[in-house]
């Protein structure tokens, strides 16, 4: 038997996007060649090797952004400038060149993917000094309004959610011929399953015929409880499903209180695209991962909560496609929720035709096969820098 192509992964653990993408890639590329791949998923910043200032702004970055948003968005604004986003790439390159180095070697990978903007530039530094080439992307995990650090020359392609993402990267001076409008990455069972809504309420035992509200939470979500509790005045029937995304403290508050409408709250669960296709409409915040695969499953969505910077972004793309609505205050949430489950739920319908426009369920499978493709087809031995941008072009199979 030929030997397996390896592919490494790497991640990030500031908020569940980056490393839920990362999951999605693996799974795609072992679906289409089960016996031919080795993935491995790897976070540098907790190798053992790497600078504890960086690992402890990982560990805290949920704190941090649900405690200090205005510092947050302070911090996000001024490091768009050309001048602070090469300060950083610097210092992240230097930090983390010994152990992507090391990595690199373990692993020796046919192929490397990266789903966080931290490692563009370190990850081509490293590459640029290697005698052989070894492909290398980029996905990028927001929908609309991303980081420039998201951007540099390095990698061989990018692959990002939508049109303004693209448009960013070519302001960057990025070549058009390396980017490519796959979606962000999601589960391939959102593009390979076929159930009904219905079907799948039934599987996860929940009442078939009742119009199904999904809740997705996390440690950075407010309002969750205040907004639930402005439903109990409405007369139409519905039941939600509030999935707490390990806030333990949200989870027994929700399990404690005597809702008057069927509700089923989950802390934690590995199969969100079963509970998506189970759904009629999805209550979030604003996170690129989470509204991709809202999109996917053909959801309109009520955003209840959002971080400043990019996550901004994110609101206006799915208001500007009318995929949904921001609902800033409970009682904003109420009057969404009341009118759309009304008049026959036209509102609704119409809202998740739009998002399903917007949907990309085969994203993951697109990128996997780029990365299988580039695998497959190694090119010249000289480092990345000596070579035309046309060198590092690939074939890649798409929808």
């Amino acid at each position: 038997m030929p030997d397996k192509k390896r592919f490494l992964i790497l991640t990030s653990d500031s908020g569940f996007g980056h490393r839920s993408s990362a999951n999605s890639i693996a799974k795609a590329l072992t679906l289409q060649h089960p016996s031919e791949v080795e993935v491995s998923i790897v976070n540098p910043v907790f190798e053992e090797s790497v600078a504890r200032f960086l690992q402890k702004a990982e560990i805290n970055y949920d704190s941090n952004v649900k405690n200090h948003p205005a510092i947050y968005r302070f911090a996000y604004e001024i490091s768009e400038s050309p001048s602070i986003k090469t300060l950083m790439e610097d210092t992240l390159t230097l930090a983390l060149q010994k152990t992507l180095r090391q990595m690199i070697a373990k692993w020796q990978p046919n192929a490397i993917a990266s789903t966080t903007q931290m490692f563009s530039a370190p990850v081509a530094s490293v590459l640029n000094n290697l005698d052989f080439h070894i492909p290398f992307f980029t996905i990028v995990t927001d929908l609309a309004d991303v980081h420039a650090m998201w951007f540099n020359k390095g990698p061989d392609h990018y692959y990002v959610a939508s049109e303004r993402v693209k448009a960013k990267a070519l302001t960057l001076g990025i070549d058009p011929d390396k980017i490519t409008i796959s979606g962000i990455p999601v589960d391939p069972a959102f593009e390979l399953s076929k159930a009904t809504p219905r079907e799948m309420r039934l599987k996860l035992g929940l009442d078939p015929d009742l119009t199904t509200l999904l809740v997705v939470g996390s440690k950075r979500v407010s309002g969750i409880f205040e907004n639930l509790v402005t439903l109990e005045n409405i007369i139409e029937p519905f039941q939600v499903v509030v999935i707490a995304g390990g806030d333990d403290d949200l989870n027994q508050r929700l399990n404690d209180y005597a809702w008057p409408f069927p509700t089923h709250v989950k802390n934690f669960v590995d199969n969100i695209p079963e509970w998506m296709q189970a759904a009629d409409l999805l209550v979030t915040k604003a996170g690129g991962l989470i509204l991709s695969e809202g999109l996917a499953a053909g959801l309109p969505i009520i955003l209840i909560d959002y971080l400043p910077g990019q996550e901004e972004g994110n609101v206006d793309f799915i208001l500007d496609n009318d995929a949904g609505v921001i609902a800033e205050t409970p009682e904003v949430f109420y009057q969404t929720v009341a009118s759309w489950l009304k008049e026959h739920q036209k509102h609704l319908t119409a809202r998740a035709q739009n998002a399903r426009s917007l949907g990309r369920p085969d994203a993951a499978i697109v990128i996997a096969n780029a990365l299988w493709q580039a695998a497959e087809n190694p090119v010249p031995t000289t480092p990345p820098s000596h070579r035309k941008a046309h060198e590092f072009q690939y074939h890649y199979t798409q929808k």
